[in-house]
């Protein structure tokens, strides 16, 4: 992708030991086919995962992480949950994010804060529907 568009989201992961989420803030790309796709085709293991949900601040998600990095503009830290149901209703607090990714240890997750009822559904089963 050579453009990004101004759709902001937050990249998740849970840590299953202690309940909490770790998500870092994304300002461009945040809908599905952008951010969702990306997560999917370049970061869907737990690995790459953690790389990109502990990284803090992104300007924009590519496929190469280390690129997304260095183009940030800012270097905000990640923010820490207590558990995914305060994900799910602060998650958005930071810098308006619209949508919440969340690696669950098995597969990305997303939520749209557009939704009247905001729930975490498989990234993969919006992305083969479209």
């Amino acid at each position: 992708r050579n453009t990004f568009m101004g759709t902001s989201s937050m990249i998740g992961i849970y840590n299953s030991e202690d309940g909490t989420v770790q998500a870092s803030y994304c300002h461009y790309d945040g809908y599905v086919d952008g951010n969702g796709a990306t997560l999917l085709s370049a970061y869907n293991s737990q690995y790459d995962a953690e790389i990109v949900a502990n990284g803090g601040y992104l300007s924009g998600l590519t496929n190469d992480y280390l690129e997304s990095r260095v183009n940030s503009v800012h270097d905000d830290k990640a923010s820490r949950y207590s558990s995914i149901e305060q994900y799910l209703n602060m998650g958005g607090n930071i810098n308006g994010a619209e949508y919440l990714y969340l690696w669950d240890g098995v597969c990305w997750m997303v939520a749209s804060l557009y939704e009247k009822v905001v729930k975490f559904v498989k990234v993969e089963m919006i992305l083969t529907k479209a």
